[in-house]
């Protein structure tokens, strides 16, 4: 139906479709800022504002997908750079958490020699970055109903004196026809000496998506098999399991609940040309990590000079009864 035939039957077509923001009352995450989506395909999904812009929460048809930690996503999250780095894991939680912009990956500590900063030896890393913990600005949010989508655009910033200055332009398109959400990065130098960059997506299966029967997909995905032996079952005492390899060639990885719902994630290898597999299994975390990312050991691709940018695109789709 056109939009006015829509709109016939249900005020602004709030019977298919809504996005509203919202602020947490109560609990950890209060004080924390939402966007809430919602689609007539039955796809709904909290933004995160005040969490790097991320996708918190995403269920279809009423069933999660994504996995909740036992954090309960805190605002603001706690200090990344405690406990040696591993701040990070006191607010890890949610289907998509953004990993950067300057590293992703475990602690460490690079040169910072162009930061011509004579106090400041090395760049200190906590595990996975920074960008995260940012608060994101709204520029845009708003159902088009003319061109079929819920269209939401953010910015975000992870800066320091006399260290970087990068900027994460983020666009979510969540179509009004399918079960589909588009994203397009766009990240920026915005200072004026040549800085580090990584950028890693992080995507969160959990429980009842999760669970004994789901397996990996993907035709040439070299991880794709890693479930088909013992599937996923939590256990007290599971040690995590980090994989990593090439991206496949057609950019394309998922995982499927046994029950023929499948969660598919696009990208272009070109720009996320490395994928891991996260597998914590261990009873009350029990979560499963599907991240393509660039590659910090290729240094032109790890490098960004003043004002150069890169663009970063991935489509997250789910399908299924």
């Amino acid at each position: 139906m056109t939009p006015t035939e829509i709109f016939r039957r249900t005020a602004m077509g709030r019977g298919l479709a809504d996005i509203r923001q919202v602020t947490i009352t109560d609990g950890p995450g209060a004080s924390g800022r939402l966007i809430e989506v919602r689609t007539p395909s039955g796809l709904c999904a909290d933004i995160a504002l005040d969490r790097g812009g991320d996708l918190l929460r995403l269920s279809y048809k009423g069933a999660e997908i994504g996995w909740h930690s036992n954090t309960r996503a805190p605002c603001p999250w706690p200090d990344s750079e405690a406990e040696h780095g591993l701040g990070f894991l006191r607010g890890f939680d949610g289907f998509m958490v953004t990993c950067g912009l300057d590293h992703h990956g475990v602690p460490t500590e690079t040169p910072a020699d162009d930061f011509l900063y004579p106090l400041r030896e090395n760049n200190v890393h906590p595990l996975h970055g920074r960008i995260a913990a940012q608060k994101a600005e709204v520029l845009e949010k708003q159902i088009d109903w003319d061109n079929g989508v819920i269209c939401i655009k953010l910015r975000i910033q992870q800066a320091s004196v006399f260290g970087e200055n990068l900027e994460l332009l983020r666009t979510y398109r969540f179509s009004l026809s399918a079960a589909e959400i588009t994203i397009a990065d766009h990240v920026t130098n915005r200072g004026f000496r040549p800085v580090r960059h990584g950028i890693l997506y992080h995507f969160n299966a959990g429980y009842p998506f999760l669970n004994a029967q789901s397996s990996l997909t993907g035709d040439c995905w070299p991880l794709r098999d890693q479930l088909d032996a013992s599937g996923a079952e939590p256990s007290e005492d599971h040690v995590e399991v980090v994989q990593a390899c090439a991206a496949p060639q057609d950019g394309h990885i998922g995982l499927t609940n046994g029950a023929g719902c499948t969660l598919s994630i696009q990208f272009d290898p070109d720009t996320l040309p490395v994928t891991a597999l996260w597998q914590a299994f261990q009873s009350g975390t029990f979560a499963l990590g599907l991240e393509p990312q660039t590659d910090l050991n290729d240094k032109r691709q790890s490098h960004l000079v003043a004002g150069a940018q890169r663009d970063y695109y991935l489509t997250v789709s789910v399908s299924g009864p």
